[in-house]
């Protein structure tokens, strides 16, 4: 799911901007780290980028069941 919150932030706001959060925030710290690890990735190719993660994830998948 950080996937798609890195790629959301980096397409509306574009790079991390922003100091990344303290020592017992950990859950900030997690999206902060998701979002700044996508560089200079432009809001283009992040939007891009959700949209093919989230095809990953609906595509359906196919479960072979020994008999």
């Amino acid at each position: 799911m950080l996937k798609f919150y890195s790629f959301y932030k980096q397409a509306t706001v574009g790079a991390c901007n922003i100091p990344r959060p303290g020592f017992w925030d950990a859950v900030g710290k997690a999206k902060w780290d998701a979002w700044d690890s996508l560089g200079d990735m432009s809001k283009e190719e992040a939007m891009a980028a959700y949209v093919e993660e989230m095809k990953l994830v609906c595509s359906p998948k196919i479960v072979h069941c020994p008999l």
